[in-house]
């Protein structure tokens, strides 16, 4: 079952301010139009190490034929390469309608936010309205692009009122010096300035607590405005004139540009938008009363407790997932944690099936045998929708949930790639209530998540190359059976078992008889195989709880627990036939045959196992001269 009543968003960054109103502005217009939302959310050029190289797997979670439409937010991307892969993506893969919100020329059709115009409007404002000559703009000197169109739109206000402006103009970074630096140029200039146009509100609020500070006060004696409209500008005193930007209009008017290409109609290459300006008192007017900062202080306050909590649970969970051994485990602990995450209603974890595979050059070293995976099957392993967990299933690569999770829903769902370094693992899905998007203390529990699967990896990983070395340490190359070092580990404590439990212990010998013959006469790889046919031999006759061992050579040692004479005697009458009928099947010249001894007792002491060896040793010397010694098969 395929949803073509789905738009795809593109987004990075979906956190922030800007994304999380162009989100809501889609998610409204596309319900109101009948249609479910599904966000690719990335989030690139955070500079996490090797946690955020994998960025691109964003790519490989969308399929390119669920979706009516795409809204694809290119300038959220602060990585170009990872914005140019998706448009690569878009314009090979997709063949639905694509809708840009960028300010950049695109390929596709695009909705454009004009938010520099409104400068040349603020200035107009502290001309007409307050008559401000003396105005000055401060800009910001690391986001160039956008200072340089702002400064254009100063320039051009000023030139309205005609106003000189070229040596009013000044810029500054973010940092306390260049801006104490700026500010001070401006201050020392003739006439003293009136007012300050700022690139930003970020700015524009340093430089207005910069002057208080300097008992210069605002907007009494410099009068200030923003671009930006942020929160804390419009909670303080004075309230910041500043920019508006109408970003959930960006949103809904992506919508209906898909909508209009869904029903064949030719859209505009742009459609604009336009910001607005927003009046405060940083700018003189005092029409509008100053905001009161006790109930923001209580809502920062609040604000502060959120991310007090959000950090230990942070610190909880990193400890808790650091010590996960297995996946089950793992997603019963992320049970626990999803019910901490505020208004997520639903939640997905989806594995790749080879989200855990070693790498070929891992499995050559440790001698696994290569899987084979269902590059089209996805797990879905962990599923809570509305508080409840559901059971774990597989489902095709044809939709990105399975498609029962679809059945009258109405959901917002957001999808986080779930990588570490190149490594993809899957993906992680959310639905919020109300059609809300995670904010950025979500960015740190998704990172919990990948560390957590890498470490499984990496345990499984090292638990292939521990187990490959205990084989080389413990284990004979040649027959594969326990070396010397090997049966010491494993036959004493089952030997302190057997004192304390009182059981009889056999321990056998068996040696090869003519070993130096075959090799003399037909090689040493032909002793090689004899050696290997008598490993064959013991190990298809012992049980399953006896200990057999290459102690060397043509050397085997056996441990039997619980064996009475009875018993040894079958045994080695199970090893003779064996070679017998070996002997009557291949077609060797020679024949391969093997001597023995065994000692019973029922110990007391650990040093009782090397001299009932020794005693082997001897009863299998007394057979093995007792024998004839030719190895030829008669012809």
């Amino acid at each position: 079952m395929h949803h073509t009543k789905k738009i795809g968003v593109f987004i990075s960054h979906i956190y922030g301010d800007y994304q999380r109103g162009l989100c809501a502005g889609i998610i409204r217009k596309a319900n109101e139009y009948g249609y479910l939302v599904e966000i690719f959310a990335s989030n690139d050029g955070e500079k996490l190490g090797d946690y955020g190289i994998g960025e691109q797997s964003i790519l490989q979670i969308p399929r390119p034929d669920n979706f009516a439409g795409i809204i694809f937010a290119s300038g959220t991307y602060l990585l170009p390469s990872l914005e140019q892969d998706i448009l690569r993506l878009l314009r090979e893969r997709f063949t639905c309608p694509v809708v840009d919100v960028n300010q950049k020329p695109s390929f596709f059709p695009r909705i454009v936010l004009e938010n520099n115009a409104p400068i040349k409007d603020l200035v107009l404002h502290l001309g007409n309205v307050h008559h401000y000559q003396n105005i000055y703009y401060l800009g910001c000197s690391v986001e160039p692009d956008f200072n340089i169109r702002r400064e254009k739109a100063f320039l051009e206000g000023m030139e309205t009122l005609k106003l000189a402006a070229a040596d009013r103009i000044f810029s500054c970074d973010y940092s306390e010096k260049s801006l104490a630096l700026a500010l001070t140029q401006i201050l020392e200039k003739e006439p003293f300035p009136q007012a300050i146009v700022c690139y930003n509100d970020r700015i524009a609020l340093s430089v207005i607590a910069s002057l208080k500070q300097q008992n210069i006060r605002v907007p009494e004696q410099i009068a200030i405005t923003g671009c930006d409209t942020l929160e804390f500008g419009q909670k303080t005193s004075p309230s910041l004139t500043s920019v508006t930007f109408p970003v959930d209009e960006l949103g809904e008017k992506a919508v209906e540009q898909l909508s209009r290409l869904f029903h064949g109609e030719t859209v505009e290459p742009v459609f604009t938008i336009c910001a607005t300006k927003s009046i405060g008192n940083s700018c003189g007017c005092a029409s509008l009363p100053h905001a009161s900062s006790y109930f923001y202080t209580r809502e920062l306050d609040k604000r502060i407790g959120r991310l007090e909590k959000n950090v230990i649970l942070d610190m909880h969970m990193a400890a808790s997932l650091h010590g996960v051994n297995d996946i089950d485990e793992g997603m019963e602990l992320l049970m626990q944690f999803a019910k901490e995450l505020p208004g997520c209603r639903e939640l997905y974890l989806c594995l790749y099936e080879d989200w855990d595979r070693v790498s070929s050059h891992i499995r050559e070293l440790t001698l696994t045998d290569e899987t084979e995976y269902d590059s089209d099957t996805i797990l879905l392993k962990l599923a809570i929708k509305n508080g409840k967990r559901l059971p774990e299933c597989t489902f095709t690569k044809r939709n990105t949930l399975p498609d029962y999770l679809y059945e009258n829903g109405s959901s917002t769902y957001i999808y986080s790639p779930l990588f570490f370094g190149k490594r993809n693992f899957g993906y992680l899905v959310l639905a919020f209530e109300k059609g809300n998007v995670y904010s950025f203390s979500f960015i740190s529990w998704i990172m919990n998540v990948n560390s957590m699967l890498k470490n499984i990896c990496d345990k499984k990983k090292l638990g292939l190359l521990v187990g490959r070395l205990e084989d080389i340490y413990t284990r004979d190359e040649l027959t594969g059976l326990l070396n010397r070092q090997g049966f010491k580990l494993s036959s004493l404590p089952a030997f302190e078992d057997a004192i304390r439990e009182g059981l009889p212990v056999c321990a056998f010998m068996y040696d090869l008889d003519c070993l130096k013959q075959i090799n003399d006469t037909f090689g040493h790889a032909e002793g090689n195989f004899a050696i290997q046919v008598l490993a064959h031999a013991l190990e298809n006759s012992i049980g399953s709880e006896d200990l057999c061992s290459r102690q060397g050579g043509d050397e085997f040692w056996v441990m039997s627990l619980n064996c009475t004479p009875q018993k040894a005697a079958q045994l080695t009458d199970r090893v003779s036939h064996y070679l017998e009928n070996y002997n009557k099947l291949h077609t060797k010249d020679y024949l391969i045959q093997a001597s023995s001894g065994f000692c019973i007792r029922t110990p007391q002491s650990v040093s009782e196992l090397s001299e009932m060896f020794e005693e082997a040793d001897r009863n299998m010397y007394a057979e093995k001269r007792a024998k004839n010694k030719t190895i030829l098969k008669k012809p």
